[in-house]
């Protein structure tokens, strides 16, 4: 996709675009990264205006790539400098290192406090900081879920002492990156039927932009003047507040929503229940950044070409998150018979039995093939009588307990 055809040149996301065109960025990560900084800008301020459902336009966002080739963690990093100007401006909050879900219900009980208000920017290039290192758990992500529809008035987790969390006027936007493996590991069925993935924009790159093995400074002028676009921008969400959509606009919107087709896979049909609002919201923005404030037929094409491109590269990330999350619970249920067991071997069809419900023949072979590749298992096999096959006995070793098995596992399922 030519991210440069689709805005004006003398925008914001312009601007950005050919601010980081000296970068080894991939395109898609400029044109995103520009999209949620104009986000940043708007905070809460300003809604699109649809009858009894308004659509906040906070953006999380996920960059998704192998290390060290598209350079995600630059791409988070430009984009929170560039909005830290603007971040002050609207009195936001910032969390950039990890914070356990608890704490993130305090910081937003503290910006109540202190401002009427929780609006909050949550930003690091690794999401894994983010969620916790914990492959199975979605605690950060229920919460995340929670926020993310931004409730004008929320009662948090809170303690026996302390009392309830009261939050008002709640509004947060996430920048953040991730590996496709870790994503596979960690974002699993349940956090996709909780409804964290289909709120999230997962932006897939595998190739930088272009090559760049010297690159240059980045224009300070060109730098200050979309802080300045920013600032801009988050006064004028202040007095416009709210979004409409023009006549034309209009129809291509209700003309797409009665005839959009409806998917079988458990992540394209999780993301197709807010895909409406995806578009709207990202029309919002691309209107926002022409200067326009009214959504048009031209918004709405660009943004359902955008919103379907995520969904289908997402789709690839996740169309196997079940498959994985059978191997975790297989591995958890596996690792607790052998530990049962100490020194003595288990044999090998006893194991299957425990686990046939969780997974096939061929499934439970591979994973006792990569622990035993790992030496989390020794193997053998032993012969009862002149007569048949010799029968396998599987013992569990050290390795068994060793910290990040399960993600080592899961990653030579890859």
């Amino acid at each position: 996709m030519n991210y440069t055809r689709l805005v004006p040149k003398d925008s914001f996301l312009g601007r950005y675009l050919r601010y980081m065109d000296n970068q080894e960025t991939a395109h898609a990560y400029d044109f995103w990264c520009g999209l949620w900084c104009i986000s940043t800008a708007c905070g809460r301020f300003v809604v699109v205006d649809r009858p009894r459902a308004p659509i906040y336009l906070n953006v999380f966002l996920v960059l998704v790539g192998e290390s060290g080739v598209a350079r995600k963690t630059t791409s988070v990093v430009v984009a929170t400098n560039c909005v830290r100007r603007v971040m002050a401006h609207n009195q936001l909050g910032h969390v950039h290192t990890k914070a356990t879900p608890e704490r993130l219900d305090e910081i937003l009980m503290e910006r109540t406090l202190n401002h009427g208000f929780a609006h909050l920017v949550i930003t690091c290039p690794e999401l894994a900081v983010i969620l916790g290192a914990e492959s199975y758990t979605a605690t950060m992500p229920i919460l995340l879920t929670d926020l993310y529809d931004c409730p004008s008035q929320r009662i948090g987790g809170g303690t026996i002492s302390r009392g309830a969390v009261l939050q008002e006027r709640v509004w947060v936007n996430l920048l953040s990156a991730s590996t496709p493996v870790w994503l596979l590991k960690s974002v699993n069925p349940n956090v996709i039927e909780g409804g964290f993935t289909s709120r999230t924009y997962f932006i897939v790159a595998n190739e930088p932009k272009r090559k760049i093995p010297w690159p240059e400074n980045s224009d300070p002028l060109l730098f200050t003047d979309m802080q300045d676009d920013l600032l801009i921008i988050a006064n004028e969400a202040r007095t416009r507040q709210r979004i409409t959509l023009s006549a034309t606009g209009m129809s291509r919107f209700s003309e797409w929503y009665q005839n959009k087709p409806r998917s079988l896979d458990q992540f394209k049909q999780s993301f197709e229940a807010r895909e409406d609002a995806h578009v709207l919201r990202i029309a919002a923005l691309l209107c926002i950044n022409d200067g326009s404030w009214v959504i048009k037929r031209s918004h709405i094409n660009v943004a359902i070409k955008l919103i379907i491109g995520v969904k289908e590269q997402s789709n690839v990330i996740f169309e196997t998150a079940e498959v994985r999350t059978k191997f975790a619970t297989g591995l958890d249920i596996l690792r607790a018979q052998l530990v049962t067991a100490g020194m003595d071997p288990v044999l090998r069809s006893q194991l299957f039995n425990r686990l046939r419900h969780h997974l096939s023949y061929q499934e439970f072979s591979t994973l006792v093939e990569i622990l035993h590749e790992i030496r989390a298992i020794q193997r053998f096999e032993v012969r009862t009588g002149e007569r048949g096959r010799p029968a396998e006995w599987i013992r569990g070793t050290n390795l068994l307990l060793a910290r990040g098995l399960g993600e080592n596992v899961l990653e030579r399922l890859v």
